[in-house]
């Protein structure tokens, strides 16, 4: 399947900083992509350049299979979102500046037409108050409304819950999963790992600009060494691991069994089912996604990683590094 959005050797400076290098991603229609980096690392450049805001000074973005061409907004067509806090005219309502937006391209629809938009995304209750008394979080839940007004193939969110309260988190984690099951795929940059984890199909870790890592959320927080076994004979199990040498505990009435050796989870199923143990189920152990990408960034750091190879951590993890 063609992806939705490709870059390609993307580059920007700004004068002797290289905030992007080189960088590489794709994001695939239905899917939740999560974006990642540390402060610094080329997030915002490269959310400004795939809109348009930044010229790069080399490489190429595609969406859905053409060309993105600066000063060209219509090659742009089918993408929408906002980087940082959208703005708005303050002293007009939220109704009115959707139809403000409406209007600059070229569309008019009526009030009534418009406050479905602002009922999706909690604002419903404030359609006639004035922007500029608007939060942070209800500017940005107004920036999402104002991007579903054109059905976008593509919808980019840069911190969509910050600043809001840990019900409005919670709504817009629903409104992200909705949006996805009606076929909108998702550009999601965010701090808050806990939340990516949550919704998130694929992730991109960046870092100096570059994306270092780029696979699916399953991949990355399964760990390559220890298994969660479901078997019939739990005592028996563990201390048959533990007499081949294999470091194994019971877990809520399954055996985790963590690989030494060259061991494969093979060897250790054909092991108990040699021995008369049933094995009814394996899978591996889930780690957090804030432990895979401090370690990530955290090996490239210790290693001055910045050649296209992959580190030792993409290789252990599981994790696909980014090479055009």
């Amino acid at each position: 399947m063609p992806p939705l959005l490709e870059v390609q050797h993307l580059t920007k400076r700004y004068k002797k900083f290289l905030a992007l290098d080189d960088l590489c991603m794709k994001v695939y229609e239905g899917e939740v992509y999560g974006l990642l980096g540390p402060n610094g690392a080329g997030k915002t450049t490269l959310l400004s350049t795939l809109f348009g805001l930044l010229i790069p000074d080399g490489g190429e973005i595609y969406l859905l299979g053409r060309a993105v061409q600066p000063g060209r907004p219509e090659t742009l067509h089918g993408l929408e979102g906002f980087v940082d806090t959208p703005a708005f005219y303050p002293h007009l309502s939220a109704v009115e500046n959707l139809l403000c937006t409406l209007y600059r391209r070229g569309e008019r629809r009526s009030t009534a037409e418009i406050m479905p938009f602002l009922e999706r995304v909690g604002l419903a209750h404030a359609a006639h108050r004035p922007v500029g008394g608007f939060s942070t979080g209800m500017k940005k839940r107004l920036g999402i409304a104002q991007s579903l007004l054109f059905r976008p193939h593509l919808l980019i969110l840069d911190e969509p819950t910050s600043g809001l309260d840990p019900n409005g988190v919670r709504e817009m984690r629903s409104l992200i999963r909705e949006l996805k099951s009606e076929g909108t795929s998702i550009l999601l940059s965010s701090h808050i790992l806990s939340e990516v984890e949550q919704i998130a199909d694929r992730i991109g870790i960046i870092n100096r600009g570059r994306v270092i890592c780029e696979d699916t959320l399953a991949a990355l927080t399964a760990s390559p060494h220890t298994y969660r076994l479901k078997v019939d004979n739990l005592p028996s199990a563990l201390a048959l691991v533990h007499m081949n040498g294999l470091v194994g505990e019971t877990e809520e009435q399954t055996l985790c069994v963590r690989l030494q050796d060259n061991k494969t989870i093979g060897d250790v199923i054909m092991m108990l089912v040699q021995h008369g143990i049933r094995v009814y189920d394996v899978a591996p152990v889930r780690t957090r996604l804030e432990e895979t990408f401090f370690q990530i960034l955290g090996l490239q750091e210790s290693t001055g990683h910045d050649e296209n190879t992959p580190t030792h951590a993409q290789k252990t993890m599981g994790g696909q590094y980014v090479a055009c």
